[in-house]
C-alpha cells in the first residue's frame, strides 16, 4: 500500500515533466547565439557576427551530410551572390606580389586579455588548403592545386570577376562549399581579394611559372 501511495504522488510529477515544452530549433538557435555574445562583450561586430548564422549558413547546418534540394541550392546561391562586394576602384585584379603574401600568411586580429589586439591584416592562408607556387612543397591538399591556373585559364575580364567572386563567397557557386567566405566575412577586403587574384591569374606570378 505504502509502494501505492508513493506512486500516486509522484505520478502527477512524472506526466507534468513528459508535458513540458521544450524549446524548438530557432529558439534554442536565439540563445545559443545570444550567449556566444554575451561572452565578449565590447568585441567589434565583424567578430562577432561570425557566431551568428545568416539564412545560407543556416540552410547548409540543416542540410548536414545530406544533398541540398534544387530549391535550398537556388536559394544559397541567390543569397551569396547579392552578397558581393567590389573594391571602389572597380578593378579586380591588383599586385600579384601582395597577393603572394596573403595566400601564405593567415595571421590577423586576436582577442587577448577580454581585448582585440591587432597584431597585423588578416591573410587568406590559401596554401593551406591548395598548391599554388611550384616551388613550394609546404601545402595543403583539401582543395584542387591551382598551380597553373592563370596559364591555363588566361586572365580575361570573366576568369578574373570569376575568380574575384568565388574568392569573394564560393557559395555562390558551390553551394556549401568548405571554401571559406573570405569576402563576405569581412575576413579580406575587397582590395585584399584582388591582389590575391592577380597572384593568381598574372602571367609573372610564380602561380604561372614552370
Amino acid at each position: 500500500m505504502k509502494a501505492i501511495k508513493l506512486a500516486m504522488v509522484f505520478a502527477p510529477v512524472v506526466v507534468a515533466v513528459g508535458c513540458a515544452s521544450f524549446p524548438d530549433a530557432d529558439e534554442t538557435r536565439s540563445s545559443a547565439e545570444q550567449m556566444v555574445k554575451e561572452a565578449f562583450p565590447g568585441m567589434p561586430e565583424t567578430l562577432t557576427r561570425r557566431a551568428m548564422q545568416d539564412p545560407a549558413q543556416r540552410t547548409c547546418s540543416i542540410v548536414g551530410d545530406a544533398k541540398l534540394s534544387p530549391e535550398q541550392a537556388a536559394q544559397v546561391v541567390q543569397t551569396s551572390q547579392a552578397s558581393f562586394k567590389y573594391p571602389a576602384s572597380g578593378k579586380l585584379a591588383g599586385d600579384w606580389k601582395a597577393g603572394a603574401k596573403l595566400a601564405a600568411d593567415g595571421a590577423g586580429l586576436r582577442i587577448r586579455g577580454g581585448q582585440v589586439e591587432k597584431m597585423k591584416e588578416n591573410g587568406g592562408l590559401c596554401v593551406n588548403c591548395h598548391a599554388l607556387d611550384p616551388q613550394d612543397v609546404n601545402v595543403g591538399n583539401v582543395g584542387p592545386s591551382l598551380t597553373g591556373y592563370g596559364a591555363q585559364r588566361g586572365s580575361s575580364d570573366a576568369v578574373v570577376k570569376y575568380t574575384y567572386e568565388k574568392i569573394y563567397n564560393a557559395w555562390a557557386y558551390f553551394p556549401c562549399s568548405n571554401m571559406p567566405r573570405l569576402g563576405h566575412n569581412g575576413f579580406l577586403t575587397p582590395e585584399q581579394i584582388t591582389h590575391v587574384v592577380a597572384y593568381l591569374v598574372d602571367p609573372q606570378s610564380p602561380v604561372n611559372k614552370k
